[in-house]
């Protein structure tokens, strides 16, 4: 996939997982047809899609299978441009994929410094590949109260003056 449809991608993807997390019925109905999922996040339908469904004390981080243009500049909103950078950096460099599939704990601490709860999740690494793509389905977080900063934050990545004390893959 191309750096600009894996953004695109990503971004909406980023907006579907808070919706999913609140929202059992969304949530439901894309587990039962990951198409649905497929058309409204713009993937080509010859790729694979695996769902992965969060559990509460489980993140899964998608590293994405990049080809093209990978220098090419693509506008970010602000609020996603620390995320985007990070999933590129995994997805480029494979020394640092490599210390992520090793200690995600400890790489993610040194990238998300302002999230506090790292270590209290069991984080699995995923790679796509050039035909397969993990969407990841969010836990519902029934008790999870996000003013607008947060839904700010699982919109566009984690912002740097915020923490956020919620589970499963809602946050990043």
């Amino acid at each position: 996939m191309d750096k600009s449809t894996w953004v695109n991608i990503l971004l909406k993807q980023l907006e579907y997982s808070q919706e999913m997390s609140q929202d059992e019925d969304l949530r439901e109905e894309i587990i039962k047809n990951p198409q649905v999922y497929r058309e409204k996040l713009g993937i080509d339908s010859s790729v694979e899609i695996e769902l992965i469904e969060e559990q509460e004390n489980t993140y899964h981080i998608p590293i994405p299978y990049l080809e093209g243009n990978l220098e090419e500049e693509i506008e970010v909103p602000a609020s996603a441009q620390q995320i985007v950078d990070f999933l590129l950096k995994a997805a480029t460099d494979t020394s640092f994929r490599s210390k992520l599939k090793e200690s995600p704990s400890a790489i993610l601490k040194e990238n998300f410094s302002e999230v506090t709860w790292w270590d209290t999740l069991e984080i699995k690494i995923v790679e796509d590949t050039s035909s397969k793509c993990h969407l990841v389905i969010p836990s519902l977080s029934e008790d999870m109260e996000l003013n607008e900063e947060h839904l700010e934050t699982i919109a566009g990545g984690v912002s740097s003056s915020s923490q956020i004390n919620c589970k499963g893959g809602v946050c990043l």
